[in-house]
């Protein structure tokens, strides 16, 4: 499936929740995450992808908490929910609390996988 017939799917499937996509190639060496809009804007409508998934921001929450463990955390505020995450910065350990957003989580995702994230 090309990422131009992906695009016309998310289309028709996507409702309110979802946030994020996750793809993956048919050799199944790649899976990628990205925001739909992003995912939309960076499509060459050209490459081939074995299938796609449409994610909540609860799903992407999972999914980074998968990768991160105890490095990344969801706290329960009266403002709101927020995310504490532990990093390793250039001098050293630091900790990062930010909104529960999809921008947010896809910050973190990036920087966890270091753009390159193999499922």
């Amino acid at each position: 499936m090309r990422e131009s017939e992906i695009i016309k799917q998310l289309d028709e499937r996507r409702d309110e929740s979802h946030r994020f996509v996750k793809w993956w190639r048919k050799e199944q060496d790649f899976l990628d995450i990205d925001l739909i809009e992003r995912f939309e804007e960076n499509a060459s409508g050209y490459a081939e992808m074995a299938g796609f998934e449409l994610l909540t921001l609860d799903d992407m929450w999972k999914e980074l908490k998968r990768l991160g463990g105890k490095r990344v955390n969801l706290l329960h505020d009266a403002s709101g929910d927020r995310i504490e995450w532990v990093y390793r910065g250039k001098s050293g350990e630091r900790v990062q609390v930010c909104d529960y957003s999809p921008a947010s989580l896809m910050t973190i995702f990036d920087v966890e996988t270091k753009g390159n994230p193999v499922d």
